[in-house]
């Protein structure tokens, strides 16, 4: 029966929601059963509204005194016609009237309501089987969270706009203190559930009209050479919104492969803001196709926060990840690939993980700069990424005279020193021709000279180092993009390594372990 989704429903109250007809002064009684399903049906993340003719001031009276009042959201309680008021509640929810569900007892203004919005999808309550539609409708829903305090939060903001008077909208919005924040790359993986399911309920704000299961988004966040992705969440003087937005750039076609918003944040600019993030990497992205669709104006009244300030992150991590640990145990310093290990870790909220620009590097042991970060107990350190020229910026030339292995050297002491443990993972020595950075001379011969040093240093340090070689791993060339980017197959595969190592470790486990 029902078309499309369904956000929100509006109750009729008359023999409706309640016996009797409040205005003739009737001792209303009311529908339990149906007032239940106001409650579930908000624990799933449908609201409900009302629209009723009645006088405000007691239908209000009356439904807190059925404990009822709180559950509604945008009531429209007066003696008006019941369409034009249906329509001002979507707009105002910032809805499509397609994803609304109209409940009364009367078929005129079931029938009137269909004709002025052809598209909302209505119920006759009179009718033998509605509660059984309205339970049907329920056991479709599988949503987890209450949207009515977000809900809320958009009726304060729309009733001090009203209050405003004659400001323009880009005035107002400067008034509300708009600060955004852009997660980018593999730091999307710890929100990727909440991504799908915005990507799945989303119409109206659905640029590009995607859909996507929450595997093959999650292969596809941490595919970095075939994709690149950012996560917006958006709060102001009004509360915290959460994760409001989602892009995503397929970089084989240069085009956007999603770019979706809650329409709780319609009109506030964050498909601009966002669309300036993908401009940072992908300046000549073409969004043509949406001209018209969302308000170009470059939107000055949004503070841009970073995810790699420490409080900002925080915060996020503290609303979309409650499980985390306040002070992790683990850190993986694996550059852009560290996110994808951690997502498949039994230890997942045990753990912090670099992300540039948030990261270790090898060469901070030249300069002591490593001293002003936090390294926890368990470390687990990718190699690789130091193999690079580039990570190396005006001492490149010297790392293969003597450089590098100092560096490896006084990791060594700084590892020992702070009591500190560390699984170094190894790349592979004998990788195809085609998965070689020679152009930053990441190289078989390299290669193998820098990994028999931390193969040295495990050895010499058999309680500090550990060495995890990923060619006892590798089953097929196609698990590697290249030697320094991973398939989600053979993060998972390391990551089922390193919590044997944990676990090793926390059992007091010394002895050298080359990890197979």
């Amino acid at each position: 029966m029902w078309t499309t989704p369904i956000k929100l429903i509006i109750w009729d109250l008359d023999d409706t929601l309640w016996r009797g007809t409040l205005a003739d002064g009737d001792a209303v009684s009311l529908y339990a059963q149906r007032a239940e399903m106001v409650r579930a049906f908000n624990a799933r993340g449908v609201v409900s509204s009302i629209c009723s003719k009645n006088d405000l001031e007691t239908a209000r009276e009356t439904l807190v005194g059925l404990g009822l009042w709180d559950e509604f959201v945008f009531p429209h309680i007066a003696f008006t016609p019941k369409p034009a008021a249906i329509e001002a509640i979507i707009e105002d929810m910032q809805l499509r009237p397609a994803n609304v569900l109209f409940v009364d007892d009367n078929a005129l203004n079931l029938a009137e309501v269909r004709h002025f919005l052809p598209e909302i999808q209505t119920l006759d309550i009179t009718r033998a089987d509605a509660d059984d539609q309205l339970a049907g409708l329920l056991s479709l829903q599988a949503g987890t969270r209450s949207r009515v305090d977000d809900y809320r939060m958009l009726e304060r903001k729309r009733r001090d706009r009203a209050a405003a008077g004659p400001l323009s909208n880009e005035d107002f919005l400067r008034s509300c203190g708009i600060r955004a924040c852009a997660p980018h790359m593999m730091d999307n993986l710890d929100f990727a559930d909440r991504i799908v399911e915005l990507i799945n309920r989303s119409n109206q704000l659905n640029y590009t009209g995607s859909r996507a299961a929450q595997g093959d988004l999650e292969r596809d966040i941490i595919d970095l050479v075939g994709f690149d992705s950012w996560s917006i969440f958006a709060w102001d003087n009004y509360g915290r919104y959460g994760l409001v937005g989602f892009a995503m750039v397929d970089r084989a076609t240069e085009r956007l492969a999603h770019f979706t918003f809650s329409c709780r944040v319609m009109h506030m600019g964050l498909e601009e803001y966002a669309l300036d993030k993908v401009r940072e990497k992908w300046p000549a992205i073409d969004t043509s196709a949406w001209d018209g669709r969302f308000s170009r104006t470059a939107p000055d009244w949004i503070e841009d926060c970073s995810f790699h300030e420490p409080e900002v992150r925080a915060q996020l991590l503290a609303e979309q990840l409650p499980t985390a640990a306040p002070d992790p145990a683990i850190r993986i310093m694996f550059d852009c690939q560290s996110g994808g290990i951690a997502h498949f870790s039994r230890f997942r909220p045990a753990i912090e993980f670099d992300n540039h620009p948030r990261l270790f590097a090898l060469r901070m042991m030249t300069d002591g700069s490593h001293e002003t970060q936090h390294f926890p107990p368990l470390l687990v350190y990718g190699a690789t990424v130091d193999y690079l020229d580039v990570r190396w910026p005006g001492q490149w030339h010297l790392i293969d005279i003597g450089l590098y292995e100092t560096c490896v050297i006084r990791t060594c002491i700084f590892l020992l020193e702070r009591g500190l443990r560390m699984l170094v993972v190894l790349p592979p020595e004998d990788a195809p021709e085609d998965k070689w950075r020679v152009g930053l001379n990441h190289t078989p011969e390299r290669t193998r000279r820098f990994n028999a040093l931390w193969r040295k240093a495990a050895r010499e340090n058999p309680g500090n180092i550990w060495v995890l070689d990923l060619a006892h791993l590798i089953e097929r060339d196609d698990e590697m993009a290249d030697v320094t980017h991973y398939h989600a197959g053979l993060l998972n595969k390391i990551a089922g390594q390193m919590d044997c190592w944990v676990e090793q470790v926390a059992l007091g486990g010394t002895a050298e372990a080359e990890a197979a």
